[in-house]
C-alpha cells in the first residue's frame, strides 16, 4: 500500500498484476482526496489549519501554508512576499491600476484563475468552498486592480456561445454561484450583524492589520461588490440582460453591508477620518480615496438613472391611472377646500379660533357621545339578537392566513375608504417588483444615513436624552452632497416620485403594511427603531419595505418641491395631483402623531433608536412643515385635515405656572409637528405663557400686588419721538410694567391715571405712527400687507436700523401685553420674526411683493426659445426714490448671459435678491427688536397667517356682536334684559367697522378684540348704568384701565346711537367733561 501510495503521488506507473493495478487506481483516487483537502481547506471559521489539522496514518502534516485559497490571499496581498510592506501602494491616488505591477498582476492572475477553476469545479466543490473563496477573496483591497480586465469580464459574465442569450447564462455566472454560496452560508450572521450594527467577525481580518491597510474587512467587501456589480451586466441595470433575481439578491446584500461600512464612505472630502474598534480600543485611520471611489460607483448619476429606469415599468404600473384614481373620501375632501378658496388665509386662521365660541351644549363633544349612547341603546330592539346573526357576519377571522395571502398577492387588501371604487391594480409580469424593492432599500439606507436626517432624533421625549441613547457616529446630522446629486437624479430623471406612490397606493402588502405602521394598536413598535432588515437567500423579500419606500417617497417628493412653485403644484398636478397630496398628508400627521405623542409610552422605549427610523421622522417632520407652509400661503386642504382632537388638551389644563407651560411648548408634538395642535389651543398656550411671565415681572393687575413700573412722559404730538427716547434704550426690560402719563401741547399733565387704560392707548397710538407707511419705514404689497421700505436707509440713514430695532420691541410690548393693532405684514416677513424663514418658498413670496416681476420670472421659466434673445444679465437695478443703482447678482453678474442652462439659478437670485437680500438688514433689526421682548419659541408654534392673527386679532376690523355681548358683565343696576342694554346692541350691530373699532377703542384703548375673542379680554368688558333725568345731562364716557363703559339711561335708541358716537368722536383725551 505503500509503494502504491508513494508512485501514486510522484505519478510512476505500476509494474504489478491488474488486480494490483486496479488497487492502485483506488489509492490514486486517495492520494487526490488527501490532497485535495491539503490545498482546498473547506474550513469556514477562517482560523487556518495548524499543525494537526490532517493526519495520514498516526503522523499530522502541517497545512497552513497549503490551502491554495490562503495562498491565493497572501499573493494578492503581498505580490513581493514582504508583509510589512502597505496593501495599498502610497502613490494608489495617483497612480492609480498603474499602481500594481503589470508582473505582479500576472502572476496574481494566473493564480485566480486556477483557484476560482478549482473551486468551481463541479466534481468537487462544495457551497462552503465557495463561499470561503468569496469571503477570502472580496475582502481584498482594490481586487479589480490586482488582475487583468479580461479575467474580471469572466468573472462577471459566462461568454461561452451556447450559453448566450439564454436564460440560464446567469447560473454558470462565478460572481453569481459564488454570491448565492456565500449568502447560502452567511446570510443570518450578516443580517444579524446588520441590525445590532457590529462588524462582520466571521470574515477573514486578522492577516491584514489597520496599520498596512486602514479599510475594514466589511468596507472592501463593500467597494469590492460595487465595483463587480457596475460591471455584471446581470446587475447593473441594463434591460437586455438584466437578471432580476440575482439583482434583488445582490442590492439586498448592498442594502444590509451599508450599515455596517463607515460613516465616511459617502463623506464629501477626499478623504476621511474615522474610528475603528480593533476589539480592545478604538483607533483613528484615514480612508484611502480609492477605496471610497470605488464605493461611490453605487451613486454615479449614469448608473443610478440606468437602474431606477430598469426597475419602473410605467406602463406595467399604470401609474397614471392610480395616482389619478378619486375614491369618495377625496372628492369629500375637494369640496370642503373649495368652500374656502375665496378666503385669505389668515381669515382661514382667525375661523379657526372663531369657530366654537358661541357652541351650545349639544355641540359639546361628550354630549355628542352621550346622544350617540341614547340613541343606540334606544335602537337596540330593532336589531336582531347575537345568536341569529348570519353565518360568518359576526365570526372572527383567521387573521394570519388573511396576512400570508395578502402578502402573497393572493387577495386584494381592503379598499381605503369606499368599497365601490377599486384602487388596487394588478402588475403584469413583466415588471418584476421585488428589484424596485431591493434598489428602494439599498438607497433608502444611504439617505436615512448620509442624507441628514438619521444623525439626530428630533423627538427627544422629556427625559430621552437622544445623544447618549443613540451613535451619533451612525448618521450625518446634515446632508452630503453624494446624496443631494442621488436625489436629483430620481426626481429629474425617473419617475421615482409617482411610482413610489402608485407602489404605496396599490400593492396589497404595502397598503396593509401602511395601516398597520399608522396605527399604534397593531405596531406598538416605536418609529425610531424602524430598520432595514432583509432576507438575503431569498429574492422576494418584502420585509420592512413598507416605510423604506415611504421614506424614498417623502424624501424624493420633499426634494423636487424645491423648484416647484404653487402653479404647477395647484394647477399643473405636478409632482402629484392635489387629493393624492391630500392623502400624503393624512397618513404622514398620522406616522408623526404617533412618533410624538404615543411612542416610547409603553415598555419598548428602551429599543435603541435606529437612523433610518430617526429619517422617517425627520423627513416626515420636514415635508408636512413644506406642505403646511404652502398651504399658509394657498389653502392644499381645509384646516382641519392637520388636526388631531383634544391633542395636549389635558397637559395645558394640568399647568399651574410659567415653568409648566414651558415644558408643555417643549413637547415633542410642538417641536416637530405644531400643526397637528388646533391654532385656538395654541394661542390659549401663548395667552397663558405670556400672562405668567407677566405677572412673575409686573404683578397682578388688581390695583394692590402690581410692582412698580417704568414712568414715561409722552406729549400727545409727540408720541413716537417720546416713545423712542424714553423706551427704546429698555431693550429686554420693556417686559415691566410702563406707567404713562401723557402731557398736552401746552406741557401741561392730562388729569388722568395711568392703571393699565392709558398705557394701551398710548402704544395703540405709537403703533399707528411707527407702521404709516408715509414714514418710509415700510411699503405695503398691492394688497396692502407691510414690509421693511428696502429704500428705508436713503430716507432715514444710519438711524433706520436704529428706528426697526424700536419698532419690532414695539411690536413685542404689543404681544406681550395683549394688544392687538392694525398692521398686516407680509407672508415672507411675518416668515423672518418666526425665526425661521424658508429660503425655498422666495419665489412665491415674491409674487405677494411684486406680482408684475415675479409674471416676468414666470415667463422666463416656461420660455421654450433661447433665453439670450431676452437679452438678460445675471445684474439687476434697483429704484431707491428715483436714483437707480445696478446690483450684481454674482461676482461680474453684468457680464454673465442668461441662457437656457443658468436661469433657473437666474430667477432664484432675483427673487432671493427683492425678497431677502434687500430688506435683509431691517429684518434683521426688526427681529432683533421684537425677540427682545418675545421669546422666539414663542412664536415658532405658529405659522405666518396664525402670526398675523396674533398680531391683529382674529377680526377684519368688524366686532363680532353676539362674541361681545356674551362675555359682557354689566354693574350699577344694569342686567342683560334691560330696555337701555337692548338698545345699545341695536345700536352696535348698527355700526360700521370703523364706528365698532372706534367704540372698543374708546372703551378699552384697543380698536381690534384680542386673539382668543371677548372672553380672553381682561378685565371683561363692562357697562356701568348711569342714572339721568335729561338726556342732555351726561354723555357716555370709559374707565379704559378696567375696560367699563359709562352708559347713561337715554331715552330713545337715536338720542343712544347720537350720543355714543359724539363721545366717541370727540377724541379729546381727558379734557372732555
Amino acid at each position: 500500500v505503500v509503494e502504491m501510495f508513494i508512485r501514486s503521488l510522484i505519478d510512476i506507473a505500476h509494474e504489478k498484476s491488474d488486480h494490483d493495478h486496479q488497487k492502485s487506481q483506488s489509492v490514486r483516487g486517495d492520494v487526490m482526496k488527501y490532497c485535495r483537502n491539503i490545498l482546498l481547506v473547506e474550513k469556514l471559521d477562517y482560523t487556518y489549519l495548524k499543525p494537526g489539522g490532517i493526519t495520514i496514518g498516526h503522523q499530522p502534516i502541517a497545512t497552513e501554508n497549503l490551502d491554495l485559497i490562503h495562498i491565493l490571499r497572501s499573493f494578492l496581498l503581498y505580490p513581493s512576499g514582504i508583509k510589512e510592506k502597505p496593501v495599498i501602494p502610497a502613490n494608489a491616488d495617483q497612480s492609480r491600476e498603474n499602481c500594481i505591477s503589470q508582473d505582479d498582476r500576472e502572476r496574481g492572475d494566473c493564480m485566480f484563475r486556477l483557484v476560482m477553476q478549482a473551486v468551481l469545479d463541479k466534481s468537487t466543490s462544495s457551497t462552503n468552498l465557495r463561499s470561503k473563496f468569496f469571503a477570502e477573496v472580496m475582502t481584498i483591497p482594490l481586487l479589480t486592480w490586482r488582475i487583468h480586465v479580461k479575467t474580471i469580464n469572466n468573472f462577471v459574465q459566462y461568454n461561452p456561445e451556447e450559453y448566450r442569450n439564454n436564460a440560464g447564462a446567469v447560473n454558470h455566472v462565478p460572481f453569481i454561484q459564488l454570491l448565492d454560496a456565500f449568502l447560502h452560508c452567511y446570510s443570518n450572521q450578516i443580517v444579524s450583524n446588520g441590525l445590532s450594527g457590529s462588524s462582520l467577525t466571521f470574515l477573514p481580518m486578522s492577516d491584514v492589520p489597520l496599520t498596512s491597510c486602514p479599510v475594514p474587512n466589511v468596507l472592501c467587501l463593500f467597494a469590492n461588490l460595487v465595483q463587480l456589480g457596475y460591471n455584471c451586466p446581470y446587475t447593473n441595470g441594463r434591460i437586455q440582460s438584466i437578471n432580476f433575481d440575482a439583482a434583488t439578491i445582490y442590492f439586498n446584500l448592498l442594502a444590509v453591508l451599508l450599515d455596517l461600512v463607515p460613516l465616511g464612505t459617502f463623506n464629501s472630502r477626499q478623504s476621511s477620518i474615522v474610528w475603528i474598534d480593533d476589539g480592545s480600543h478604538s483607533k483613528p485611520i484615514v480612508l484611502p480615496a480609492v477605496i471610497l471611489d470605488q464605493c461611490k460607483l453605487l451613486i454615479l448619476d449614469s448608473y443610478v438613472r440606468t437602474l431606477f429606469n430598469c426597475a419602473i415599468n410605467s406602463d406595467a404600473l399604470d401609474i397614471d391611472s392610480i395616482i389619478n384614481k378619486k375614491d369618495s373620501k377625496d372628492k369629500k375632501l375637494e369640496e370642503e377646500l373649495l368652500a374656502i378658496m375665496t378666503e385669505s388665509s389668515t381669515s382661514i386662521a382667525a375661523k379657526e379660533v372663531l369657530a366654537d365660541r358661541n357652541k351650545s351644549f349639544f355641540q359639546s363633544n361628550w354630549a355628542k357621545k352621550l346622544s350617540k349612547k341614547l340613541t343606540s341603546l334606544l335602537n337596540s330592539e330593532e336589531k336582531e339578537p347575537l345568536g341569529k346573526m348570519a353565518k360568518g357576519d359576526g365570526a372572527l377571522k383567521n387573521t394570519s392566513s388573511v396576512s400570508k395571502q395578502l402578502a402573497s398577492g393572493v387577495i386584494d387588501a381592503p379598499n381605503r375608504q369606499d368599497n365601490t371604487e377599486k384602487t388596487i391594480k394588478t402588475i403584469k409580469q413583466s415588471f418584476n417588483v421585488n428589484f424596485f424593492f431591493a434598489l428602494s432599500r439599498t438607497f433608502a439606507v444611504i439617505i436615512s444615513r448620509w442624507g441628514g436626517g438619521g444623525g439626530e432624533d428630533i423627538v427627544r421625549r422629556t427625559g430621552q436624552n437622544s445623544k447618549s441613547e443613540y451613535n451619533q457616529n451612525i448618521a450625518t446630522s446634515r446632508p452630503e452632497s453624494c446624496v443631494m446629486s442621488l436625489l436629483n437624479v430620481l426626481c429629474f430623471s425617473t419617475v421615482y416620485v409617482k411610482a413610489a406612490w402608485a407602489f404605496l397606493q396599490s400593492n396589497p402588502k404595502l397598503v396593509s403594511d401602511l395601516d398597520v405602521l399608522s396605527n399604534f394598536k397593531k405596531c406598538t413598535t416605536p418609529v425610531r427603531t424602524f430598520t432595514s432588515c432583509a432576507v438575503l437567500n431569498s429574492s422576494s423579500s418584502t420585509e420592512s419595505m413598507a416605510y423604506l419606500i415611504l421614506l424614498m417617497f417623502i424624501t424624493t417628493l420633499s426634494h423636487i418641491l424645491i423648484i416647484t412653485d404653487d402653479v404647477e403644484l395647484h394647477e399643473l398636478s405636478s409632482p402629484l395631483p392635489l387629493h393624492q397630496i391630500r392623502r400624503c398628508i393624512l397618513y404622514l400627521k398620522n406616522l408623526l402623531y404617533r412618533a410624538s405623542c404615543l411612542d416610547d409610552l409603553s415598555k419598548k422605549n428602551s429599543i435603541p433608536s435606529n437612523h433610518l427610523g430617526l429619517s422617517l421622522i425627520s423627513s416626515s417632520s420636514k415635508l408636512l412643515r413644506d406642505l403646511h407652509d404652502r398651504s399658509s400661503r394657498r389653502a392644499i386642504c381645509s384646516p382641519k385635515l392637520w388636526l388631531f382632537d383634544n391633542v395636549l388638551e389635558d397637559e395645558i389644563r394640568r399647568c399651574k405656572t410659567f415653568d409648566d407651560y414651558c415644558a408643555v411648548l417643549d413637547s415633542p408634538v410642538l417641536r416637530v409637528c405644531p400643526f397637528l395642535v388646533s391654532f385656538k389651543r395654541r394661542l390659549k398656550l401663548f395667552e397663558r405663557i405670556i400672562s405668567s411671565n407677566r405677572e412673575s415681572i409686573q404683578g397682578r393687575n388688581d390695583g394692590f400686588s402690581a410692582r412698580p413700573g417704568v414712568h414715561v412722559h409722552i406729549t400727545r404730538g409727540r408720541v413716537l419721538e417720546d416713545g423712542l427716547i424714553h423706551l427704546n434704550k429698555l431693550g429686554r426690560n420693556l417686559r415691566q410694567r410702563i406707567i404713562v402719563q401723557y402731557l398736552n401741547q401746552a406741557g401741561a399733565k392730562e388729569a388722568g391715571l395711568d392703571a393699565g387704560g392709558l398705557f394701551k392707548e398710548f402704544w395703540t397710538d405709537l403703533c399707528d405712527l411707527a407702521f404709516n407707511p408715509n414714514y418710509a419705514l415700510f411699503q405695503e404689497t398691492e394688497d396692502g400687507c407691510m414690509y421693511p421700505n428696502p429704500s428705508s436707509m436713503a430716507a432715514h440713514g444710519s438711524d433706520s436700523i436704529v428706528l426697526f430695532e424700536f419698532l419690532g420691541r414695539i411690536l413685542g410690548k404689543a404681544l406681550y401685553e395683549g394688544i392687538t393693532i392694525k398692521p398686516q405684514f407680509a407672508h415672507f416677513f411675518l416668515s423672518f420674526l418666526r425665526g425661521e424663514y424658508n429660503f425655498l418658498h422666495m419665489l412665491p413670496d415674491l409674487s405677494t411683493m411684486d406680482q408684475t416681476l415675479y409674471n416676468n420670472l414666470m415667463f422666463l421659466k416656461n420660455y421654450d426659445g433661447n433665453a439670450e434673445d431676452l437679452c438678460l444679465t445675471f445684474s439687476i437695478a434697483n429704484d431707491d426714490f428715483g436714483t437707480k443703482k445696478e446690483v450684481e447678482l454674482l461676482p461680474n453678474g453684468a457680464q454673465i448671459d442668461v441662457t437656457n442652462t443658468n436661469k433657473h439659478r437666474y430667477i432664484g437670485l432675483v427673487a432671493k435678491h427683492h425678497v431677502c437680500d434687500r430688506v435683509k438688514e431691517q429684518s434683521q433689526a426688526f427681529t432683533r427688536g421684537l425677540w427682545d421682548v418675545i421669546d422666539p419659541n414663542w412664536l415658532r408654534i405658529f405659522n405666518e397667517p396664525e402670526l398675523q392673527v396674533l398680531i391683529s386679532g382674529p377680526s377684519n376690523g368688524a366686532i363680532d356682536v353676539q362674541d361681545m355681548r356674551t362675555n359682557t358683565r354689566y354693574t350699577g343696576g344694569y342686567t342683560g334684559l334691560d330696555r337701555t342694554i337692548n338698545r345699545f346692541w341695536k345700536v352696535i350691530a348698527s355700526f360700521s367697522k370703523k364706528e365698532q373699532a372706534d367704540l372698543l377703542r374708546f372703551v378699552t384703548s384697543c380698536e381690534r378684540p384680542p386673539p382668543l375673542g371677548f372672553s380672553s379680554l381682561n378685565p371683561p368688558f363692562t357697562i356701568q348704568r348711569v342714572s339721568i333725568l335729561l338726556d342732555g345731562d351726561k354723555l357716555p364716557s370709559a374707565s379704559t384701565c378696567f375696560n367699563i363703559l359709562k352708559l347713561p339711561t337715554y331715552s330713545s335708541e337715536k338720542v343712544l346711537r347720537n350720543r355714543l358716537l359724539y363721545a366717541i368722536e370727540a377724541g379729546a383725551g381727558f379734557e372732555l367733561t
